[in-house]
Parts: C-alpha cells; structure tokens; sequence
C-alpha cells in the first residue's frame, strides 16, 4: 500500500495527537465536576444535619422535622437507636436501615468513609432501592420529652450524601464534551493540513521549478522564500548546486569545443599531406612527407593522452612510490641539455631535498610541462632549484624571459590558453600544458603557483611518507 502524503500524515498525527489529549482533558473535567457537586452536596448534608439537631433542643422537635422541606434524605434515631423520623425523600417511607454508625461526640462526624446509609430494597423510591450512601451524621443531647414515648437524650441524626447533583452536573457537560472533543480535533487536523499545505508550496514551486531544468536551461533558478528557515535555505543550497553543475556544464562545453578546435588543425594538417602526396606520388620527397605525418601523429597522440588525463575522474595518482625530486629534475636537464643544444643554458640548484610520495611517470610529466613552457618563453636561461622546508618540497622553474601580464597570470592555467598568438601552433604548444601540471600538483595533495612577478612557477608537494589528503594542498598556500 501506498503511504498517505505529507499533508495527509501530518494532518492526521495532529488530529489523533489532538483527540488523545483532548480525550484525557475531557475525563478529568467530567471527573472534577462530578467531584465538586459532591463536595458542594457534602456541605450541604453537613448544614442540613446541623440544622435538625439544633431543631431537636427545642420543645417538640421532632413535629418540626417532618415539615422540614430539606432536599437530602435525613433519618433521626432515638437514645434507643430506633428510627423516629424520615426527612424528604424518605418521610413516607419504612426502610430499614442497616448498619448505622453511631457517632463518639456531639460535634459534626463525618461519616463519608466507614459510616454509610444503606437503604433496603423495600424502599418505594428506584433512586434509592438496594443503594449505599455516604451519611453525615449530627447528634444533640435533648432533655425532655418529644412526644408521647420519646424519652429526653442523645439523638442522632444522619443526612445522606447523595450523588444526584453531581451525577445531573456531569450529564449536563457529557454532551458537549462527546461532541465537542471529536469536532476539536477535526478542527485541529483541518488547521494542520491546510498548515502543511501552505508551508509545502514552496517546497512545490520549488520541485516544479526543478522538473523544468535540463540541460538546455541550466540558467533557470529555483525560488527562495522569504522566510529564512530550512526550506529557504534549501532553496539556497540548491541554486547554489545548480550554479556548480551549470559552471561545470559550461566548462565541459568549452572543454569539448576547444578540444575539437586543437584536435582538427593536426588532423586537417595530417590529410592535407597525405592527399597531396598520394595525388602526385612522382613529385613527393616520401621521407620528408613521412617525417612531417610523423610528427603531426605524435602531436595527436601527445593531445589524445593529455585530454585523457584532465578528463579522468578522481583525484589520488593511480599507483605511488617514493620519488626524490632531485634525482627527477637532474635527469631531466640532462635530457634537455642534449635535447637542446640550440636553446638555452639549465641549471640545477639542490639546497635541501626530500623524497615525496606520488606517481613517477606523472610527476615526470609535471616537471617536463614546465621545462618546456619555460625553454619556449626563455632568452638564454632556465633555472630550477629544489628545497625542502616545513614538510613540504619546493621546486622552483625560472627562465628569463619577458614578464607575464597581470591580466593573464590566471588564465594561463585554463586549458587551450596561448598568450603568444604571433606563434604557430607547433611551437606554442596545445595550450595544456600548465593546467595539466596544475591537475596533477593537486592529484599529488600539492599545489602549483606563480610567483606575484615574473615567470617564476612554484612546485609545492608533501615530504613522504606523510598520508596522502587533498587538505595537504592548502598548507602550499596556492595564490591562484
């Protein structure tokens, strides 16, 4: 079965939360009505008991008693313990009482607890047919005769607490409350429902809005309401993913472009040669053509494995080792010195050293872009030098060539970004070549920076065998 919406559970709880307490509420109000009529009755038969036995001290008392006009039954006995009188309702009526108590003083005596009144099923009264009473009881000492064979003495006199009153008090409040408590809590789920709906509507616009953006409307936002509480800051929460996924839409978008871009002048370059020289096979310098196709299929190849490599999700380097810097930067001078002979003069400065935890081949990678970004820009020098300091590797690429505008000192770090555009494409590079070593300084838990002036890059990575954690890079304090 299908569960009942928000609304509808909420609405619900609400009225059954409403109709317990409510239900509670009811009974002690029911109880404590029926509670204060009988305490008001009890101080009633107190008085009334109060009344005959002052009544009894006069001259022929007990003639008075009988037109007494009192409403709780009252019963009189005489210093023999036999009944002389019945006071309305009973005044008609022979019962006989059972079990009477007789008081110890002649103060008032509450009876309530162990002295009752018990009127026997002869009684013509239904009321009180077969019932025990709680009594009250008064006695006065009377001296003289009452009447003929009434003899002067201790009369007792007992008032019956009955619970008629209270019973017609709580009765009278019944039907408000059986009617009353049920419509309460319909009342109270009614206001919970509609409480809930309008709280869920902009929980609603919120999801309206949401199933309305794709991929072709990346910009639209959802609403924020203007209450600052968890659904506003829901909806904060959420444009601000949304601002995320459509920066990163619009990055991949670009990334794709300026790949096709980069990709299609080789590829164009590559046909070009093979056309013109399969149409004129008798005019080719074959080793030349070969040569010049070769070289554009390792552009291609270099390319296709630095897109690879930007576009491969995760952060940590596939396989790690210990690798020492030093040994890393003297071997690939070494290379370029022969590599270069026509360029510019390398040099090597190791202060202090230390081994860092990482993928070889891919810090490899990172220093290389930077020789060769440096040896495309450098005048006659290229400068590395290595230190260790605060747990962390320096590697410092210098060259002397001209300045970085301020403008760009940022954006060289984008990918398919050339500020020499006076250079061809072979010369300059793809333009992957610093956002490539960037990606991977941070794969490695390091940082990649450029110094405040001049072409100054900085390598900062953890000494091993410190634990690998991308927060290590902010201890580099990159300035990007």
């Amino acid at each position: 079965m299908r569960r009942p919406a928000t609304r509808a559970r909420t609405a619900l709880a609400a009225g059954l939360a409403a109709l317990t307490l409510l239900g509670i509420g009811a009974l002690f109000l029911r109880q404590h009505v029926y509670d204060s009529r009988l305490a008001a009755g009890r101080t009633t038969a107190q008085f009334q008991a109060r009344t005959i036995a002052s009544r009894l001290t006069a001259p022929h008392g007990l003639e008075k008693i009988h037109a007494d006009t009192a409403a709780l039954p009252s019963v009189v006995l005489n210093p023999s313990g036999d009944v002389v009188r019945l006071g309305d309702p009973l005044s008609d009526q022979q019962p006989a009482m059972v079990g009477l108590p007789w008081p110890d003083h002649v103060d008032w005596v509450d009876w309530s607890g162990s002295g009752t009144v018990h009127v026997a099923p002869a009684a013509k009264d239904p009321a009180y047919a077969g019932r025990t009473f709680a009594a009250v009881g008064a006695a006065a000492y009377v001296t003289g005769s009452q009447g003929p064979g009434e003899p002067e003495g201790v009369y007792t006199v007992y008032v019956l607490v009955t619970p008629f009153d209270a019973q017609a008090a709580r009765a009278a409040v019944d039907p408000a409350l059986w009617f009353g408590v049920p419509a309460a809590a319909l009342l109270v789920g009614v206001i919970a429902w509609a409480a809930t709906s309008r709280a869920l509507r902009p929980v609603e616009a919120i999801r309206a809005q949401m199933a309305a953006i794709s991929e072709h409307h990346l910009d639209r936002r959802v609403p924020v309401p203007p209450a600052r509480d968890e659904i506003s800051r829901m909806a904060v929460t959420t444009n601000a993913t949304l601002d995320r996924l459509q920066h990163s839409a619009e990055q991949q978008r670009r990334f794709v472009a300026d790949a096709a871009h980069e990709l299609r002048s080789p590829i164009a370059a590559l046909r070009t040669n093979l056309e013109v020289s399969l149409a004129h096979p008798e005019h080719t310098d074959w080793p030349t053509t070969t040569g010049q196709a070769l070289a554009a299929v390792r552009r291609l190849q270099t390319l296709a494995e630095d897109l690879l490599y930007l576009a491969r999700p995760g952060d940590q380097p596939r396989h790690t080792e210990p690798v020492d810097p030093a040994e890393l930067a003297h071997d690939l001078l070494t290379e370029y010195r022969h590599t270069h002979t026509s360029g510019p003069h390398y040099t090597l400065s190791i202060h202090t050293t230390g081994q860092v935890r990482g993928n070889r081949s891919e810090l490899n990678r990172l220093l290389r872009n930077l020789l060769d970004n440096a040896t495309r820009h450098a005048a006659s020098r290229v400068a590395v030098t290595i230190a260790a300091e605060n747990g962390q590797v320096l590697i410092t690429v210098d060259n002397d060539g001209s300045d970085i505008p301020t403008a760009d000192r940022q954006r060289i770090f984008e990918r398919f970004t050339r500020l020499d555009e006076s250079r061809s494409r072979d010369a300059g590079g793809t333009g992957l070549g610093l956002a490539l070593a960037r990606a991977i300084a941070e794969h490695h838990g390091g940082a990649l920076t450029l110094a405040a002036s001049g072409p100054t890059f900085t390598i900062c990575l953890p000494v091993a065998p410190a634990t690998y954690s991308r927060n290590r890079a902010d201890t580099c304090s990159p300035k990007r």
